[in-house]
């Protein structure tokens, strides 16, 4: 399923218009801002993003939890599905992706977190 598939919906953020809605912050006449975020990270969503979830999986992932989805026989492959995801976000955090393997790597794991974005708790 490419990444643009209907359950990646979870992932994607829409900003309307933003050059009407550019501000400078307050006492800060270097960086641009966007509704309160820093413009570099507004323009970088999907970097930003992975950088927020990697970590946060990797603590998930972690957890002695105390159950795992349906789809999996038990924890240990529920954990392999986790670090797919973490491999993802990983690939992501400060580039995009060019090797067909990192593509494939990427919507494997981005897929799956789209899945099981609901039973990412405990």
């Amino acid at each position: 399923m490419p990444l643009n598939g209907i359950g990646f919906f979870y992932l994607c953020i829409v900003i309307k218009d933003m050059s009407s809605m550019k501000w400078k912050k307050k006492g800060v006449d270097s960086v641009d801002y966007i509704n309160g975020y820093q413009i570099s990270e507004v323009w970088g969503t999907y970097h930003y993003i992975a950088r927020e979830i990697a970590p946060r999986l990797k603590a998930f992932k972690a957890l002695d939890k105390h159950g795992w989805p349906e789809d999996f026989e038990n924890q240990e492959d529920w954990n392999k599905a986790i670090q797919k995801m973490i491999d993802a976000f990983e690939l992501v955090k400060d580039y995009s992706p060019s090797f067909d393997e990192d593509i494939q790597t990427v919507e494997q794991g981005v897929e799956l977190f789209c899945k099981y974005f609901r039973d990412l708790s405990d």
